[in-house]
């Protein structure tokens, strides 16, 4: 990775906007006071590429701002990449990863690299993208910061460890831990194994013990047939018995029949006798109001007398109101016309009532349009906001296609990447071991080379796959993804019309309450002065008087006929209510008439209930004898349903035997099967066995002191080999590393498992520990360059930039020169290399300087 430039603002010291061009200098030293923001610049570029600082969460905004957000660009790989992280105070954060395509030129057609276009490669999550960034780095945030940064403080985290941890800890930044994972995954089948040998162990054990059981089981068998004969038999004469039990209840039943009939019959002829008696009770109270009514015979008489003498005199009142109705029929005309100027009126005041109820409503449907109005309003900035999403969906939906036509164009070249990687293991384990040569480029290789030569081929195979696979997945998620994003946009394709369609509504709406104002000020000018005349004339009477007059005049002249009104109507009232005498006397003959038919038909009920009661009394003696000889019959016959119960119990007995014979059967024949099933388990058993050897033997071999310890020792001498390459130039030649993995132990004679750092100098062989600040210093710094290109080149990834955070600041003037000249010898192998410092001394001994000072404003950075 080679830096090319970095824009911070908002982060740790820096406030204010700092763009950094690292495309100026290949080897810079960035200076300035302490405390300043000089590795702030590298706290930005781990936390952009990793999320990751020496502070965490909010602490890392600038007190003065509200987001802190960075902007990374850099060359990977003859590629462009730019990564921008933002953190708002207390919300969700931001990741974005782009890869650059060159602009064309419109007139030349050719690229313009200062122009990229940004194509992106972020994914849905934060956490998908940043997975994404460290699959294109091939670099997590440790094997990262252990292999380009020697951070503040962090230059000695390797050899300041004790030595018993320090196996371990190479192990880590070596990335051996799979090996663990290889370790259990072999101790768990190993167990499983061992799990089924049990299981197969205890299921032999229970088919001994089966076997031993055959003498019982036959003995049992023999028992069984035995029994099952003498329950047959008795079942047998159990059902010969319950068909003579049968034979004697069927007769019972005959004898129960007859009973029971008779009880019917006693029944049917007290019922008869009940009916007859409500009958004899009716005739009685018919006859006695029979005999009321002939009692009142004078009075009914005298009543009808009265009556027909009304009639004649409501004849002659009849008479003398044919005259007064002539004059009656001269009241109609004027009364006709009052009636009709009543109705008239009457009308149209219901007419302008309708109007005044209209012009309520109106009111009252102006406050209802009000509130539909508001609804509309509020409606029509529902739809713009949904129109406005519908533009949002539709460029997410551009943006999917990108990616996934991004991914379709990857996957080709990749597979033929695989196959090239494939084809060059197959050469390489195919040729002999014993060769000299590799069969690919005919350089000498020994046989160790071959093998860590296939194992990186095998990594880098793999990393291709993985990211062939992530590709194929994105691929089948991309089209369910683009189709749930234009099924959203299909569905708001109705917005625009639906906005149009209330738009209009709210116009016609407008237009009713304008119309409804109009219609209210109109009545109120108009129409209400003649409705409250109208109300005032139906009140009072006082419209159309000529009529009136006309009518006073008639009624004079009717008074003067003589006719009494009131006493016709006396009269009337009279005759209306002696009319019910007529009815009376009607009612008087019929009692008259009725009266001894009734009495003979009281006789003759009396005589039927008297020759009833003789005939139940019989039926009641006959019914006692018949039920005493169904009691003795029932006291006599055996109980059927015990017959029944003990005839189930022995077929129950019968069939539980026949079971008990059958399974005893199968019990003798299954012995057989558990013979050869026997024989087929112990087979199981010894390849189980077999099986579980060879995986403890995996366990042993993938455990810490198996092939990590190996790998550790093919690692250490080629890490050894370039830290006193380092440290030669570091020292002038007077120092030397020796790395030491196993020591002698006091009380045994066995080995035991260490990684002691020993340093060979002009005073002779001395472990790392007893060194001053500077010489350790200059140590670490051998080893720690080491291990970051051998971790570089393990993780598959090239080592192109270095940096150093303050380790100027233990060496003396000789140790500084010469780590000075050691940096320049190292410098072709980075394309960029960043040393941090405080000193003012050292500012003049690099060919270019980042200058950071410390501002009210923030951290400021000037490059010169």
């Amino acid at each position: 990775m080679i830096p090319i430039s970095l824009t911070l603002s908002g982060f740790l010291s820096y406030h204010d906007p700092v763009e950094i061009d690292f495309t100026a200098f290949d080897l810079a030293c960035i200076a300035g006071p302490n405390g300043a923001g000089k590795s702030s610049i590298l706290d930005a570029i781990t936390w952009v590429l990793f999320g990751q600082a020496r502070q965490r969460g909010d602490t890392i905004i600038n007190n003065q701002s509200e987001q802190a957000e960075v902007i990374f660009s850099f060359h990977y790989e003859e590629n462009r990449y730019q990564v921008k992280r933002n953190n708002p105070r207390g919300k969700a954060g931001m990741l974005e990863f782009n890869i650059a395509q060159q602009r064309a030129d419109g007139e030349s057609g050719v690229s313009v690299p200062d122009a990229p276009i940004w194509k992106p490669l972020s994914e849905r999550t934060i956490r998908e993208t940043q997975q994404r960034i460290e699959e294109t780095l091939r670099l997590d945030y440790e094997t990262f910061v252990n292999a380009a940064f020697f951070l503040q403080g962090k230059a000695d985290q390797f050899t300041q460890q004790r030595s018993s941890d320090r196996k371990r800890i190479l192990a880590s930044i070596l990335g051996l831990e799979v090996w663990e994972t290889y370790r259990k995954r072999a101790s768990e089948q190993r167990k499983q194994i061992e799990n089924q040998i049990a299981a197969l162990d205890g299921r032999l054990l229970e088919i001994h013990a089966e076997l031993s059981e055959e003498t019982a089981r036959k003995k049992r068998l023999e028992d069984l047939d035995g029994a099952l004969k003498q329950i047959a038999e008795g079942r047998a004469l159990q059902e010969a018995s319950l068909e003579q039990i049968k034979q004697l209840n069927q007769l019972l039943e005959e004898q129960r029949k007859g009973r029971d009939a008779l009880a019917q019959r006693q029944v049917a002829e007290k019922e008869h006798r009940s009916s007859l008696t409500e009958k004899l009770v009716d005739r009685q109270k018919e006859s006695e109001s029979y005999a009321q009514i002939l009692a009142r015979a004078p009075e009914i008489e005298h009543d009808h007398q009265r009556w027909q003498q009304i009639r004649a005199d409501l004849a002659r009142w009849d008479e003398t109101a044919g005259e007064f109705r002539e004059h009656e029929k001269r009241r109609q005309e004027p009364l006709s016309r009052i009636d009709a100027e009543r109705a008239r009126l009457t009308q149209e005041l219901r007419t302008l009532q309708e109007q005044e109820v209209a012009i309520s409503e109106l009111r009252s449907a102006g406050s209802e349009l009000g509130a539909q109005i508001a609804n509309l309003q509020s409606t029509i900035k529902n739809l713009q906001s949904q129109i406005e999403t519908r533009q949002s969906l539709e460029v997410e939906l551009t943006a999917a296609h990108e990616r996934l036509a991004a991914a379709k164009a990857e996957n080709p070249r990749l597979k033929a990447d695989m196959d090239e990687l494939k084809a060059r293991i197959d050469r390489l384990t195919a040729a002999d071991e014993n060769e000299s040569c590799c069969p690919l480029c005919e350089q000498p290789l020994n046989p160790d080379e071959r093998q860590r030569l296939i194992d990186d081929l095998t990594v880098q195979g793999t990393e291709m796959g993985d990211k062939h696979r992530a590709n194929r997945t994105l691929l089948e998620e991309a089209d369910e993804k683009v189709s749930g994003i234009r099924l959203k946009v299909e569905g708001l394709s109705h917005v625009d019309e639906e906005l149009r369609g209330k738009t209009r509504q709210y116009d016609q709406l407008a237009a009713q309450i304008k119309q409804a104002e109009a219609a209210q000020a109109a009545w109120e000018q108009e129409v209400q002065p003649r409705f409250e005349e109208i109300t005032y004339s139906l009140q009072h009477e006082t419209f159309n008087p000529s009529a009136r007059a006309e009518l006073a005049q008639i009624d004079a002249e009717l008074k003067a006929i003589g006719y009494d009104a009131a006493a016709h109507d006396v009269a009337r009232k009279t005759e209306r209510e002696l009319r019910s005498v007529e009815e009376m006397l009607l009612t008087l003959e019929k009692a008259k008439a009725a009266n001894e038919p009734i009495t003979r038909e009281i006789a003759e009920i009396e005589d039927q209930l008297e020759h009833l009661g003789q005939s139940i009394a019989e039926l009641e003696q006959d019914f006692a004898t018949a039920n005493q000889v169904v009691a003795d019959a029932e006291q006599s016959i055996p109980d059927l349903r015990q017959a029944r119960l003990a005839l189930l119990d022995l077929q129950e007995q019968e069939n539980r035997l026949r079971m008990e014979v059958g399974a005893a059967q199968q019990n003798v024949q299954v012995l057989d099967d558990l013979r050869l099933r026997r024989k087929e388990l112990e087979a199981e058993r010894e390849s189980l066995a077999k099986r579980g050897g060879q995986y403890k033997q995996l366990e042993t071999a993938f455990g810490k002191d198996g092939v990590p310890a190996l790998l550790i020792e093919q690692a250490l001498p080629q890490i050894e080999a370039r830290a006193n390459d380092i440290l030669d130039r570091l020292s002038g030649g007077e120092m030397f590393i020796r790395f030491d993995t196993q020591r002698e132990l006091k009380t045994r004679e066995h080995l035991k498992e260490t990684l002691d750092i020993r340093i060979s100098d002009s005073a002779g062989l001395r472990d790392y520990e007893l060194y001053s600040g500077g010489e350790a210093f200059r140590v670490n710094f051998a080893i720690r360059l080491a291990l970051s290109e051998v971790l570089a080149q393990r993780a598959g990834a090239r080592l192109q930039t270095l940096v150093i955070d303050e380790g100027f600041g233990s060496q003396d003037e000789v140790g500084r020169q010469r780590l000075l000249e050691a940096i320049n010898l190292v410098k072709a192998d980075f394309a960029k290399i960043l040393v941090i410092t405080h000193i003012d001394s050292l500012k003049d001994a690099f060919p270019a300087r980042i200058e950071v000072e410390k501002t009210p404003r923030g951290s400021v950075v000037k490059v010169i």
